[in-house]
């Protein structure tokens, strides 16, 4: 089958024929007709011990259809339509079984990264790890909502719990997982200002609801954040930069008993700069101030995103799409800033 492999450590993937995967018998074999390219995968790419082998497969925001199923599994058929969960658990432990799967304690690591992901024609995963994807959804527009999608839901129903007339505010609102926090947090009723350095990914998270649009290479983020709240700030911060200024900055944009959430990672290895940022106690005490990490998703929050996307609710944003042999072309232009929203590749 054709595949796109990592051959090192934050090196470039390339084009290979390789042997179709094999299937265990809690295994499915999915044939991938779209696979999601983001900055999270090249980020992940170039962080030492998250890829356990070489060569490997990397993708995993896919969606496709299953072609075979091991002897065990009863969760998924023969020519289903499926997307696929991030996280390798073991679905057994306590926080697994409190719906908390990101938190398991026996976490195997990550799709496309300790086991070979979609960036090829197949791949093999646990069933479990499947979820139903109705009749009605392309797949370029699937494929993203296992993380673009899904990670906001979560971001905002549990982690900022953004709730009728919070003021919530989004930085990197324009990336591909950004323009659909933007829609989310519009959906859990919040009002919504959106920053990024780009007027291409800012306009087009105006078009997708947001309230008010923030360029912070023209703007302070702070001073424009107090000065569209009447100075109270944000009830609300969901930061997919993560750098040390931008998480510093979204601190300080809070209002009193805000929530500053955490859904990006800049390792120095890949950006050249220290992410790590300051925190005021005093600020933190005296305001009431939260701050969450938040990581990933449920399955059965997943499930409730497909069903987002089905209903209308949410439009997957994917601007750009590339054969699978330019896998690393979309790469090098999600990094350049280059695509608004999110690329796929098409299988």
């Amino acid at each position: 089958m054709r595949a796109m492999l990592l051959h090192e450590l934050g090196g470039p993937v390339t084009f290979k024929e390789v042997e179709e995967p094999r299937v265990g018998p809690c295994d499915a074999k999915i044939r991938v007709r779209a696979a999601g390219v983001g900055l999270t995968i090249i980020i992940m790419k170039s962080t030492p011990g998250l890829v356990t082998a070489y060569p490997r497969i990397l993708g995993h925001e896919v969606a496709g259809e299953v072609v075979e199923v091991g002897s065990e599994v009863r969760n998924v058929k023969v020519g289903e339509r499926v997307v696929c969960h991030f996280y390798l658990t073991c679905k057994a432990c306590r926080f697994c079984r409190s719906g908390r799967e990101t938190l398991c304690e026996n976490w195997k690591g990550y799709v496309g990264m300790a086991c070979d992901g979609g960036y090829a024609e197949y791949m093999s995963v646990p069933s479990l790890n499947l979820c139903h994807l109705p009749e009605g959804i392309p797949f370029p527009e699937a494929s993203i909502i296992s993380d673009a999608i899904a990670t906001p839901l979560h971001a905002c129903r549990e982690e900022a719990r953004v709730g009728p007339g919070d003021t919530v505010l989004v930085i990197g609102a324009g990336g591909g997982v950004g323009i659909h926090a933007v829609q989310m947090a519009k959906l859990c009723g919040g009002r919504v200002l959106a920053a990024d350095i780009s007027g291409e990914k800012l306009e087009m998270a105006k078009a997708l609801g947001a309230d008010e649009i923030i360029d912070t290479k023209e703007k302070d983020l702070v001073q424009e954040t107090i000065r569209l709240t009447d100075g109270k700030g944000a009830e609300a911060v969901l930061d997919f930069v993560a750098s040390a200024q931008t998480l510093e900055a979204g601190l300080a944009s809070l209002a009193t008993a805000g929530r500053l959430i955490v859904l990006g990672f800049r390792p120095p290895g890949v950006f050249k700069v220290e992410p790590t940022f300051r925190v005021d106690p005093l600020l933190v005490l005296s305001k009431g101030l939260e701050i969450h990490g938040s990581r990933y998703v449920s399955m059965a929050e997943l499930a409730d995103s497909v069903k987002l996307v089905q209903q209308g609710k949410i439009k997957p944003v994917v601007t750009r799409t590339f054969p699978l042999e330019e896998a690393e072309t979309a790469h090098q232009m999600i990094l350049a800033n280059k695509i608004t929203g999110r690329a796929a590749l098409i299988i």
